[in-house]
């Protein structure tokens, strides 16, 4: 790659700012990093997916070992969590590579949306954080479900899973901010690396926007860019989740879902219209 040392500095940025919002959320960061590096190096979403989920494994372990000893990281549903969303991420790097992800990635977008908006009505009726109530047995099945979805998700738009994850643990699971942040995290080690590895490995044999073909050297290169500041930040940021006032968090959660919602819409909306209107007509 032919960038200028001040374009790999900012790179290395990128990588701070989303690792520290990662690890703040249990997002694992791409959520920022990549629109972020589109806006700043232009298209290139497989190159940035393969990168970007590498980072993502710095960022969830580096966050996961802050959660560790706190109590927060929820053990009856994380290892089945962490299991579905490993098999799920595969599926999702297969979709991307093969299908157009844009009409999904629109799908999730909505999703995300209602997320935010749900989380800002908690905020705004001040819905007060309240520890779920334990249970008799492990929540398999709810880890299990939650971790498919946000696996998939992982391995389609090559995120860390973590802006899926969160607000299903918190509308399902029942969780508070904190623990579906801890939980989501620890998962997210599992699926992001076994996305990183089925990703990169078959990087080599996609394009760019504009026809070029990727490299595996330039896919790790620029991972090597962004993951030494990204775990630094996934670090400082799960620090920051016991540091912040809860209403402060959740304020963050709900812009960044929507942020990353509204992005997905616009960009897989117009595909996701016609495939509806073909499905129908």
């Amino acid at each position: 790659m032919n960038w200028t040392f001040g374009q790999m500095v900012v790179i290395a940025l990128i990588g701070l700012a989303g690792g520290t919002l990662g690890g703040l959320l249990g997002l694992g960061g791409s959520v920022f990093i990549i629109p972020t590096l589109t806006l700043f190096l232009g298209t290139n979403q497989h190159l940035y997916q393969a990168s970007a989920l590498v980072a993502n494994v710095f960022v969830a372990g580096a966050a996961t070992m802050r959660h560790r000893g706190r109590g927060t990281i929820q053990m009856d549903i994380v290892p089945m969590m962490a299991a579905s969303s490993s098999i799920a991420a595969l599926v999702g790097v297969w979709a991307s590579n093969k299908l157009d992800p844009k009409p999904l990635a629109a799908m999730f977008g909505i999703f995300l949306c209602y997320a935010a908006s749900a989380e800002c009505i908690r905020l705004v009726r001040s819905d007060a954080e309240h520890a779920p109530a334990l249970v008799d047995r492990p929540r398999i099945l709810l880890g299990g479900c939650i971790g498919l979805v946000g696996g998939f998700a992982s391995g389609l738009l090559g995120i860390g899973g973590g802006a899926i994850m969160v607000p299903l643990l918190r509308r399902f699971g029942k969780l508070t901010i904190r623990q579906a942040v801890a939980s989501a995290a620890a998962a997210m080690i599992a699926a992001c690396s076994i996305g990183a590895i089925a990703k990169n490995a078959a990087v080599s044999g996609l394009q760019d926007a504009q026809g070029n073909a990727l490299s595996l050297q330039m896919a790790l290169f620029l991972a090597a860019l962004l993951s030494p500041t990204a775990m630094l930040g996934g670090s400082f940021g799960a620090a920051l989740v016991y540091r912040m006032p809860i209403f402060a968090i959740r304020l963050v959660l709900s812009a960044l879902l929507a942020f990353a919602g509204v992005r997905m819409i616009l960009t897989g909306g117009s595909e996701l219209r016609n495939m509806l209107m073909s499905v129908v007509n």
